[in-house]
């Protein structure tokens, strides 16, 4: 029997070397999946079955998984990447990068079944591990990068406890308090996209003209930059404090002419390549839910709340964690299956995110809008999974380290 059981044993083992011999890949392929799981469940309950979901109604439920859920695990899987390139051969072995995929899977499944006050302890341990990875890395020569999330986790795991608390509530001011720290999660992403955005997307811009684009290049990193973070952060800040404030109007609409300003300086125009192409598209989302708040906080209150809050989520967010994800994770073999699949997911998004966003504007057609919305955009997180995982099963379809 032994004997029957070790070619099992031993391609088992092979998937798992596989599956955690880079950091990105558990928390991409696990949040790939998630993103194409989640929202179906949150329209069923929406539409079907509306209850409680891991002692939160099913609307903060949903808020609190796609925002300390989904985009902290995207954040891991770049950050540890980044981090672990810098570091020391080694520093981050399979197992610590398996213990802390499972944390993170913990943090989704068990709050549905244990007490509330464990399910919210539970949650806590992927954020703080990731910081602890994180800091650790970040004592290695030339391992500058891993910097990044040791603020960024430790904020988020302190906004998901109390965005669980608060949900938990039942008063008005509960809900205001967890309405805010969903903002919080979707500003920090927003705040990432400019930061992290604003010198990965001017580089493969670079590399995707390559030299036929003459003198016409993106615009190297300068104070512009610092300038549009800064009234980035201003906007983001103004619209999580108080999004109905006549100065949310002026910051975020500021931010968005600026930003815009800033995207307009990478040359996106020039570009044919569609997997580059969808960089500077996700940016794009970010300036839009920024003119959405701007507009949505003005005095005539031009645009939906929820407009200008799933441009920067399903819009921004979206859009920009799968560019990204796509860029390190397949390889651009540009008549390959993969990228052709690839472009699939990314057109897929992008309908998803619009008819979503347009959803409150149209009231007559809101559901089918935001059921056909939820669909695509999951459906296009499904076959980026898809793509991703054919490696297990032996498939080589240009995806990296397969």
């Amino acid at each position: 029997m032994p004997a029957l059981l070790a070619p099992a044993v031993a391609d088992f083992r092979r998937r798992s070397d596989w599956f955690f011999a880079s950091p990105f890949r558990p928390f991409f392929i696990g949040a790939s999946l998630f993103a194409a799981s989640a929202v179906p469940v949150w329209l069923w309950l929406y539409l079907v079955h509306p209850a409680e979901v891991a002692g939160m109604p099913a609307l903060e439920w949903h808020a609190h998984e796609m925002v300390f859920g989904y985009l902290p695990a995207v954040m891991a899987g770049y950050l540890l990447s980044l981090a672990a390139k810098g570091a020391r051969k080694g520093a981050l072995s399979g197992r610590s990068l398996a213990l802390v995929f499972f944390l993170w899977i913990a943090g989704r499944l068990l709050p549905l079944f244990v007490p509330f006050v464990f399910g919210a302890v539970i949650d806590l341990l992927f954020p703080l591990a990731v910081a602890g990875v994180l800091l650790g890395l970040s004592r290695g020569p030339g391992a500058k990068q891993s910097k990044h999330g040791l603020v960024l986790f430790p904020l988020l795991a302190a906004a998901s406890l109390a965005h669980r608390v608060f949900a938990f509530g039942d008063g008005a001011l509960d809900y205001e308090v967890a309405a805010l720290l969903s903002r919080l999660g979707i500003a920090v992403g927003a705040l990432l996209i400019g930061a992290v955005g604003g010198r990965l997307v001017p580089e493969l811009t670079r590399l995707a003209l390559g030299e036929e684009a003459g003198e016409r290049v993106p615009e190297p990193y300068r104070r512009f930059d610092l300038i549009a973070l800064l009234s980035l952060s201003a906007g983001l800040v103004a619209w999580v404090l108080m999004p109905s404030h006549p100065l949310t109007f002026v910051l975020a609409g500021m931010a968005a002419l600026i930003n815009l300003a800033r995207l307009g300086r990478w040359r996106g125009f020039l570009l044919n390549d569609l997997p580059t192409l969808a960089l500077h598209a996700g940016y794009l989302w970010l300036i839009a839910g920024l003119f959405f708040a701007a507009l949505a906080a003005s005095p005539a209150s031009f645009v939906p709340a929820d407009a200008a809050l799933h441009a920067l989520s399903a819009g921004a967010i979206g859009t920009m964690t799968l560019a990204v994800m796509a860029r390190l994770t397949v390889s651009r073999e540009q008549g390959g299956l993969a990228g052709k699949v690839v472009r699939l997911a990314i057109v897929l998004v992008h309908a998803g995110a619009i008819l979503r966003v347009v959803a409150p504007f149209v009231l007559d057609l809101y559901r089918p809008l935001l059921v056909s919305g939820g669909t695509l955009w999951s459906a296009a997180f499904l076959v980026f999974f898809a793509v991703q995982i054919a490696p297990l099963f032996g498939g080589r379809i240009g995806v990296r380290g397969a």
